[in-house]
């Protein structure tokens, strides 16, 4: 089988696999762009073509609903040998269907998540129903999907019929997400009610409002990509995170998916900086000027809830700092306004004291006082 791995440009937090559409390949605009954003998001995904579609060799006519259940065990087979077993799968259509059922199978999951998935596979036939009986008469039917001749034999409708979806649904034990689009004209979203109803929890079902069942429409199937991203995070075992770095040490590597984007790793923590689009970038993660304001923000209001603690002010609910970068009319000065909201009930002098605690913070202290780089040689 012809297969892609789409890998972050940090090291992945996880690995995950992508089963595609009934006559589709790994190429499909759902399929690439889901995995290319879930990538971005530190999450590795490998993307396959079923034996006989895309790039891979066998013949479709040959192949079942079922040997492409174990065609997905067989990838994660070999992404577990190769690189690291896969912690998610997600299929989409026909291929949703397939991963919830292999997803009993392979041990090593996480969590499931599929896109417009039938509840049950016969669905896939409904579509040319019209030409059934010539499958019976001739063995086979050749039909154009897709721009392309596709033979659906008997032995591949005889398959899906004999598939009882609520035996291996109920068999599920994995955190399942079923996101799918409620005007979906090919697969209605009642599948997806179905499918929630029979399976076990923690599920979760989610719309992903005006997509087209293939998600052809711009921004769609990324979308669904960071819908999954979201709801599967709390259920990863992160890989690859290396040894924490100390306190006040930072580390940026350049990527490869923006001109000015840098992987950022800071004590147990990794994430993305890039550029807007308007200074060159693609805004695929916080500015370093955002990242400046956002650490005295929060460096501020740290303080004054300590100084609350410290001084047994009760009465303080909660704390707002905004800062706010403005040009300076001084040459090469940085000029910042800062505001802050104190919520609670508070005497003046409490509101007074809680406020000249911010200015004690180290990152205010830092700024103010200016800051000595000090290179080290290579």
């Amino acid at each position: 089988m012809a297969a892609t791995l789409d890998l972050p440009d940090t090291q992945p937090i996880a690995y995950a696999m992508f089963a595609h559409c009934f006559t589709g390949s790994r190429f499909t605009p759902a399929a690439a762009r889901v995995s290319k954003t879930l990538a971005e998001s530190g999450i590795a995904c490998l993307r396959f073509d079923f034996p006989g579609l895309g790039q891979s060799e066998g013949v479709f006519s040959q192949t079942t609903f079922n040997s492409n259940v174990d065609d997905i065990v067989a990838a994660s087979e070999w992404l577990a040998e190769n690189y690291s077993a896969p912690q998610l799968l997600i299929g989409h259509s026909l291929g949703g269907a397939a991963s919830l059922k292999a997803a009993t199978k392979i041990t090593c999951l996480k969590a499931v998540a599929t896109i417009g998935a039938p509840f049950d596979p016969a669905h896939a036939v409904l579509h040319f129903a019209d030409r059934i009986t010539d499958v019976d008469a001739q063995g086979a039917v050749t039909l154009t999907l897709g721009g392309r001749d596709v033979t659906i034999s008997r032995s591949f409708l005889e398959d899906l019929a004999d598939t009882n979806p609520e035996e291996h649904l109920r068999k599920l034990r994995k955190p399942l997400l079923l996101v799918h689009s409620p005007i979906d004209q090919t697969v209605g979203v009642d599948n997806a009610q179905l499918i929630f109803r029979v399976t076990r929890y923690p599920k979760s079902l989610m719309t992903l409002d005006k997509a087209d069942h293939l998600l052809t429409k711009d921004g769609t199937a990324q979308r669904a990509a960071r819908i999954i991203a979201n709801w599967v995070e709390p259920y990863l075992v992160p890989e690859n995170t290396g040894d924490p770095l100390p306190e006040g040490v930072a580390e940026a590597s350049t990527i490869k998916a923006s001109k000015y984007g840098a992987a950022v790793r800071t004590g147990a923590h990794n994430f993305i900086t890039d550029r807007d689009k308007s200074q060159g970038g693609k805004n695929l993660g916080v500015t370093p000027t955002s990242l400046l304001v956002s650490a005295l923000a929060a460096a501020n209001s740290q303080n004054i809830k300590q100084a609350a603690i410290e001084k047994r002010i009760k009465g303080l609910n909660d704390v707002k700092v905004t800062i706010s970068q403005e040009e300076s009319t001084h040459q090469g000065q940085i000029k910042l306004r800062r505001k802050i909201q104190l919520v609670g009930d508070l005497s003046e002098s409490e509101s007074a004291s809680l406020k000249a605690a911010s200015n004690s913070c180290s990152i205010t202290q830092l700024l103010a006082q200016g800051i000595l780089i000090d290179d080290e040689a290579n």
